[in-house]
């Protein structure tokens, strides 16, 4: 994993709302949530992040479409964190695991490993929740050289990042390792006691205020 830059909560939400916007899944929620709040979508494609105006918009429209900072899969979520912009290569995939959430640990036997999911895909194993012909979709348009969107993980030991946005997209990458890297993302470092109460399967041997970039 190659830090590139260090990175802020606004730039990462920015990212993140940028990723939801264009999913097929969450893509009209959150273009549903803007029209109830009386934002444009511009506030997403277009951002300022240079505008405090537009960066507590955004703040606001995380809170209402996924519960940012208390919420949904934000739960416990750690309040002190550093982010960094970061490049990833191949064997960072393994460090990267999915939320403690029941449709990827169902895909994952409970591993959460985006690999184990792959491998079910590639056994023809169906999951209600996504068919795999969306995933070997995403595969052919990785080998056709695209690029998919900026990842989003935290961690406190960079051992194990469990991620909060992108877990469709890393599925696919683990079907074909080679191609994750080059790839961009967010990491978000906390401290040991704060991942315990996030999710403690993250929490490995080092704390998270030891890591210097």
């Amino acid at each position: 994993m190659k830090i590139i830059r260090e990175s802020n909560e606004e730039e990462m939400l920015l990212e993140y709302l940028k990723c939801e916007i264009h999913s097929k899944r969450f893509g009209e929620r959150l273009k549903k949530t803007l029209d109830e709040l009386g934002f444009s979508e511009d506030i997403i494609i277009n951002a300022n992040l240079e505008s405090q105006d537009e960066n507590e918009k955004r703040k606001i429209i995380m809170q209402k479409f996924r519960e940012y900072p208390t919420g949904d899969i934000f739960v416990n979520f750690p309040k002190e964190i550093k982010w960094y912009y970061v490049e990833f290569e191949e064997a960072d995939l393994d460090k990267i695991y999915f939320l403690n959430w029941p449709c990827w640990n169902e895909r994952t036997n409970n591993t959460a490993k985006p690999k184990d999911a792959a491998k079910n895909i590639y056994m023809g194993v169906e999951f209600a929740d996504i068919p795999n012909e969306k995933f070997l979709k995403g595969l052919e348009y990785l080998e056709n050289g695209n690029k998919f969107g900026p990842i989003i993980a935290v961690t406190c030991n960079l051992e194990k990042c469990v991620l909060i946005e992108g877990h469709s997209r890393v599925t696919v990458y683990a079907m074909k390792p080679e191609l994750f890297t080059g790839t961009f993302g967010y990491i978000g470092v906390c401290s040991r006691k704060e991942m315990e109460i996030y999710d403690s399967r993250m929490v490995g041997n080092a704390d998270g205020s030891e890591i210097l970039f």
